[in-house]
């Protein structure tokens, strides 16, 4: 991650004081992540499994069924999601493939930085009795 990126993410994580303190907020970031990245599988592959680990324990920490990570995590988590859902962040969204690049470094530099964050949150999860997905709201 270079200055600029590292510049605006910083920018971010302070907005996302904010919006952890609102849960509609929360939510609202929340659609928007899953909107950016909905049929992007492709650009988004080598982070894909983890950015969707990421969007749940978002999830499941606003609806209160998932408290344990760090306010330091969940503060990178919706920064890293500001960032991603940000079309005039550092490379343009419009520019063909460069565009998400910088998404992709940001999400994955978050990633890396809580990756213990997001194991702990995939033990809990698979621990978790299977449920009917249809009960549950959408974001």
């Amino acid at each position: 991650m270079n200055e600029k990126e590292k510049t605006h993410l910083d920018k971010a994580t302070i907005e996302a004081q904010s919006i952890l303190n609102d849960p509609m907020k929360t939510k609202r970031i929340l659609e928007k992540v899953i909107n950016k990245t909905n049929n992007k599988e492709g650009i988004f592959d080598s982070i894909w499994d983890d950015l969707n680990s990421l969007v749940r324990l978002l999830k499941a920490w606003r609806t209160g069924d998932y408290q344990n990570v760090s306010r330091k995590s969940l503060l990178l988590t919706v920064g890293a999601f500001l960032y991603l859902i940000n079309p005039l962040d550092i490379i343009p969204d419009f520019t063909p493939v460069l565009g998400l690049m910088d998404d992709v470094t940001i999400i994955g530099f978050v990633i890396n930085s809580i990756r213990g964050e997001i194991s702990k949150f995939q033990e809990w999860e698979s621990s978790l009795p299977v449920v009917d997905i249809t009960e549950y709201e959408e974001v």
